[in-house]
């Protein structure tokens, strides 16, 4: 790496100790529930209980419960929990490494793609499917297909994808400002941080990530679903690198914090009266072993 980015690249390792902080919260215990959209907006007021609250009241139950959960993310590096020695070894080690070791090879790695024209067009096509609008679609059309046909756990399914999306996004352009690195290819870009850019991390690996991990939570039952969403979150992660509008850092960084926060938001909010699990079938297990590294796909 060239001395021109070597003061950036001890900058952004703190960055992604930060970041990673986010693994406190999917390692640790979930928050207080809060009301599903079934028990907030559906059960009928009977004699003896108090009506429902208005519409205004339930808007600023959701804004206050975003925002504490905003909190709770933005606040974990400073918390003694997030350093607890299981969630360390389990997510911090392996993730630390692996970055740093990414961001060392990006241009080693950026280069193993022929890179040709018909690559970057059919790549760039692919990659909107992870685009925020897309995401918005597909978890805002969730919602509204489980209102209309009366089915809370493809409502809730929706309903907890577009508050996954909305903190992927936050919590995406808010690094994105603070690390400002290059985005690859250009004549003389070295993926450099603080250079005006918008590279790291990717923000379309890290919001299909999310959405995929509150749809394999939600069905876990059903194991075609958390395939197909992870295959698909892992074709829009690598058509952004062969697109060449990322580097395998900016990748793996923004893949680990959607599936994170997804997690978060699932664990957090899931109903318990509604089918999911807390642990889904396909979720990758990192570990350190003597000889190594460890990656454990839980069938």
């Amino acid at each position: 790496m060239s001395r021109q980015s070597s003061t950036p690249f001890v900058a952004v390792i703190l960055i992604l100790l930060a970041s990673l902080s986010t693994a406190s919260l999917a390692a640790g215990q979930a928050a207080p529930q809060s009301p599903s959209p079934r028990n907030a907006q559906d059960e009928p007021a009977t004699s003896g209980q108090a009506a429902p609250p208005p519409s205004n009241a339930k808007s600023q139950s959701f804004l206050r419960s975003f925002s504490q959960d905003e909190w709770r993310i933005w606040s974990s590096p400073f918390r003694q929990s997030t350093y607890g020695s299981h969630t360390v070894k389990k997510y911090g080690i392996p993730f630390l490494l692996i970055s740093v070791a990414a961001i060392a090879t990006d241009h080693q790695t950026a280069d193993i793609l022929p890179n040709t024209e018909d690559q970057t067009k059919w790549s760039r096509r692919v990659s909107q499917l992870g685009a925020a609008y897309t995401l918005a679609g597909i978890t805002g059309g969730s919602y509204l297909l489980g209102r209309m046909k009366g089915s809370d756990h493809l409502r809730e399914t929706g309903w907890l994808g577009l508050q996954a999306l909305a903190h992927t996004q936050i919590v995406v352009f808010a690094i994105k400002q603070a690390t400002n690195r290059e985005r690859p290819p250009s004549h003389d870009n070295h993926g450099s941080f603080w250079k005006g850019g918008d590279s790291f991390p990717s923000g379309h690996s890290a919001a299909s990530f999310a959405v995929a991990t509150v749809f394999a939570y939600e069905f876990k039952d059903h194991i075609a679903v958390p395939i197909t969403a992870y295959t698909l979150a892992s074709a829009v992660a690598a058509s952004r690198l062969s697109a060449q509008r990322h580097w395998v850092s900016d990748i793996f960084v923004g893949g680990s914090m959607g599936f994170l926060l997804g997690r978060y938001v699932y664990k957090t909010h899931h109903d318990p009266n509604l089918p999911g699990s807390p642990v889904s079938h396909l979720i990758p297990e990192f570990g350190v072993s003597r000889r190594g590294f460890v990656c454990v796909w839980g069938l």
